[in-house]
């Protein structure tokens, strides 16, 4: 092996802070001469939001832009080879690794600060040159663009469909026992764990950490729903996305794979840039996985009332951003300003031989 083991673990370890859907990492490696192959590991995404594995590639391209700016900071520039072996055995990437100048990334320093803020916001509007700055990220990744809206009826359309998600989520059993199975109830559990959604992250109050134990119990959220509980955690979502500084969409151009990952890395640029403009970012795509869920696998998993649901969201999204047919979504977010979160742990790196 010509490039140094330790040099390799340390960039998979920057590689591995990258952000994946409710924390599940669902990535493995193998180490190469000069390289580094990107696996994904399928069993730990088996989530409706996954359909054809979109969000786990996505997850995989942050987690690969993360590499790529570690890598060129001890002097190597990163050649990326997506699906080289067409995916059949779950290689996502190949990456080699040849020598070169150092190269500075101002956006090194994020890659640990980068975190998911699930707090309210404050409705500060963005300035401007943050704005562009997130807007200019789509520049580094050939065929994607950044969006963000900033007009409240904008965001108001925007944040009643994105609010869709989490009614879903205490409708449809799947998506309801695949996010309890990711919480850690304790900072211990975190710990041992180190994957999943540390209960501290979700930014709830001692009241409503009391009320989401009991939603643990499937029979308890359908008795809670008799009351309307699942419209009210709609309700919630959506005030905290209408009250944000400014909602925002990442898309590329095509639905391949590649596609997919491609859009993972630009997330990360974008998500990177706004730690280090001292903002606040939450995903809110959960709606747009089920609408691709919609496009891709006719919405299987989902009863018909659902995916009548989905089809009035993807409507009232598409008259605010360009999300239509042809293009893979890849995120839906809101960023702002608010105080430091708790931020989710990350498990040791899983090598194969």
């Amino acid at each position: 092996m010509s490039m140094d083991r330790e040099l390799l673990m340390g960039v998979i370890e920057a590689g591995i802070k990258a952000p994946s859907g409710d924390n599940c990492q669902p990535w493995r490696f193998r180490l190469l001469q000069d390289g580094i192959q990107v696996i994904n590991d399928g069993p730990r995404d088996t989530s409706l939001y996954n359909a054809n594995n979109i969000a786990s590639y996505i997850a995989h391209g942050a987690l690969i832009e993360n590499m790529r700016i570690s890598a060129a900071t001890i002097g190597r520039d990163t050649v990326i080879r997506l699906f080289p072996s067409g995916g059949v055995d779950g290689v996502v990437a190949c990456l080699e690794f040849k020598k070169s100048d150092v190269k500075a990334d101002r956006l090194l320093p994020q890659i640990e600060r980068r975190c998911t803020n699930r707090r309210a916001y404050k409705k500060t509007p963005l300035p401007g040159n943050a704005a562009e700055a997130l807007r200019g990220c789509a520049g580094s990744i050939g065929g994607g663009e950044v969006f963000l809206v900033e007009g409240r009826t904008e965001m108001e359309t925007a944040a009643k469909a994105a609010s869709l998600n989490d009614r879903l989520l205490f409708e449809n059993r799947r998506l309801h026992d695949f996010l309890f199975e990711h919480i850690r109830w304790s900072k211990k559990e975190a710990e041992e764990c180190g994957d999943g959604l540390d209960i501290r992250t979700l930014g709830l109050n001692a009241l409503q950490r009391m009320a989401f134990r009991a939603m643990r119990q499937w029979q308890a959220v359908r008795i809670a729903n008799l009351c309307g509980f699942s419209r009210i955690a709609q309700s919630g979502s959506y005030r905290l996305c209408a009250g944000s500084s400014a909602l925002g969409m990442i898309l590329m151009d095509g639905t391949s794979d590649n596609a997919f990952v491609q859009g993972g890395r630009l997330l990360q640029r974008v998500w990177l840039t706004a730690a280090s403009l001292g903002l606040a970012f939450q995903p809110m795509t959960g709606v747009t996985f089920l609408i691709q869920r919609l496009r891709m696998a006719g919405g299987e998993g989902l009863n018909e009332g659902h995916r009548e649901l989905l089809r009035k969201a993807e409507k009232d999204l598409l008259t605010v951003f360009p999300m239509e047919k042809g293009r893979a979504v890849i995120m839906l977010f809101r960023v702002g300003y608010a105080p430091e979160p708790v931020r989710s742990l990350r498990r040791a790196a899983m090598l194969m031989e």
